[in-house]
């Protein structure tokens, strides 16, 4: 005889909200390249939503090129510098060497 034990059912619920998040965390990587690598992420972020680049809303808005700012003048190797910040319904992380993780936090896109 098997007794349902309460906490397993927490567990499994705990688990499954876990799982939920880590579909909705995307990881890629984007050419550090000051030229255009504010395009290159905002072609990323595109690719995963499904639509073209010229949908988004504009990221100069919200960012004033910090992407392009980090790889004009890197810091160190050793600094693993990171900038975070939200846009277009994602938290997005990128590092120094051109690393991505968007992860979804709202459905669709803001309205602008």
């Amino acid at each position: 005889m098997v007794i349902d034990d309460p906490a397993d059912s927490d567990d499994r619920s705990e688990r499954a909200e876990v799982d939920d998040r880590d579909d909705r965390i995307v990881h890629r990587r984007i050419e550090p390249d000051p030229a255009d690598a504010d395009y290159r992420l905002l072609q990323l972020i595109a690719e995963v939503e499904g639509i073209d680049v010229t949908e988004l809303p504009p990221i100069y808005d919200r960012i004033d090129h910090l992407v392009t700012r980090m790889y004009e003048d890197p810091p160190s190797a050793e600094a693993q510098a990171q900038l975070k910040f939200s846009y277009a319904g994602y938290r997005i992380t990128l590092d120094q060497d051109g690393n991505v993780s968007l992860i979804k936090i709202a459905d669709g896109l803001p309205s602008d």
